[in-house]
């Protein structure tokens, strides 16, 4: 079958949602797809940007890079190729994108594929949390009900959030599709080194800095790896005990965590931290035999009831709970790891994305 990824990521790059979009391609491909997908240029070419994922060329894969980083001409490139796809043989448009796609379907009218939207959000809600009125997202989001076919949420508290929001307007075709790592990233036990270590992007949303402060009575270091620098800015004067350290290549990671005496995921009780994510860090860290501490939400304990995993909760509220939650973790013994795979993934989404009839590549 014929996919058309509809996003835009910018690659090479190691943001989350380029990991994520990168890895679900390749592996639809792999499974007998051919998936097309198109991304903003930042340097170097569809091999490297692979190879910066850790992945190789896959037969089915076509990865488009624009031909210029110029921004204004790069969209005109994306919408040519969009477009060009569309007029081909059926197939499927995947879209993470909701105003890409309200685009595309406005444009050539709509009806020639089957339409897929996967959500990792509910733009509605989170205007409301923002104190913003709701009503263009609202809009949106029910102007793009009406025409797709189905609906890949990342979590299950994205699809009832979008159930509770707009009830039987969403499509019957519908799935949970959390996220995944790759198998190779699966890491045994190791001999920890005295440090407890966060992973990813230091964005204020997750609660970053009041877990970095609650980190100054922690008994070991705590390394914060990653994040831009205006977000490492963003943290201010932190305790001595926790240290700031530059991202590292992300093949590198697991090799990384393995090393780490715990791990802990930043989330705060907001509607993400709650509802909206199935964080790949966390994926990475079950991949690892490290104890995990993360916050007590809804989010975290779908993630362990699907796993099995032992995770070590604090309440997100109260930071100064973290303690007791490290301490605990600190003494637990080494747990197996859990690797959840990209075609794991991928094949839990191929019966919403070619319809009841047939999940089978073509």
């Amino acid at each position: 079958m014929r996919i058309l990824h509809l996003y835009r990521p910018r690659l090479p790059g190691t943001r989350a949602q380029a990991i994520q979009v990168v890895h679900a391609c390749h592996a639809l491909a792999r499974l007998g797809h051919k998936v097309t997908l198109l991304a903003d240029r930042a340097g170097g070419g569809p091999r490297e940007a692979l190879a910066a994922l850790g992945l190789e060329p896959v037969e089915g894969l076509d990865l488009r890079l624009a031909p210029t980083t110029y921004a204004p001409a790069a969209g005109w490139w994306f919408r040519a190729q969009a477009l060009a796809w569309w007029a081909g043989a059926p197939g499927v448009v995947l879209a993470r994108d909701k105003r890409r796609l309200r685009w595309l379907l406005r444009t050539t009218g709509g009806g020639r594929h089957r339409v897929v939207l996967e959500t990792h959000e509910l733009d509605s809600a989170l205007a409301i949390e923002r104190g913003e009125d709701p009503a263009r997202a609202l809009a949106l989001e029910r102007w793009l009900l009406e025409r797709v076919d189905g609906l890949i949420a990342n979590c299950g508290g994205t699809l009832r959030m979008w159930e509770e929001a707009h009830g039987d307007r969403l499509p019957a075709h519908r799935v949970v599709a959390h996220n995944a790592i790759a198998p190779d990233r699966r890491r045994g036990p190791r001999p920890p080194e005295a440090v407890i270590r966060v992973v990813g992007s230091l964005r204020a949303y997750k609660g970053v800095a009041a877990l970095a402060q609650a980190a100054g009575q922690l008994p070991l270091p705590v390394e914060l790896v990653g994040g831009s620098p205006e977000e490492q800015a963003a943290l201010g004067a932190v305790p001595a005990n926790v240290r700031l350290r530059p991202p590292v290549p992300y093949p590198q990671v697991p090799d990384l965590l393995s090393r780490s005496a715990a791990l802990l995921l930043p989330l705060t009780d907001n509607v993400f931290g709650r509802h909206l994510t199935s964080p790949l860090k966390l994926w990475d860290y079950l991949g690892t035999s490290v104890p995990l501490v993360a916050p007590d939400l809804p989010s975290v304990a779908e993630i362990a009831a699907l796993t099995g995993a032992p995770v070590h909760t604090f309440a997100s509220e109260d930071p100064r709970s973290l303690v007791g939650a490290v301490q605990a973790a600190l003494s637990a013994p080494p747990r197996a790891p859990f690797v959840r795979t990209w075609a794991d993934r991928a094949r839990e989404t191929l019966p919403v994305l070619l319809g009841p009839a047939t999940a089978e590549p073509g």
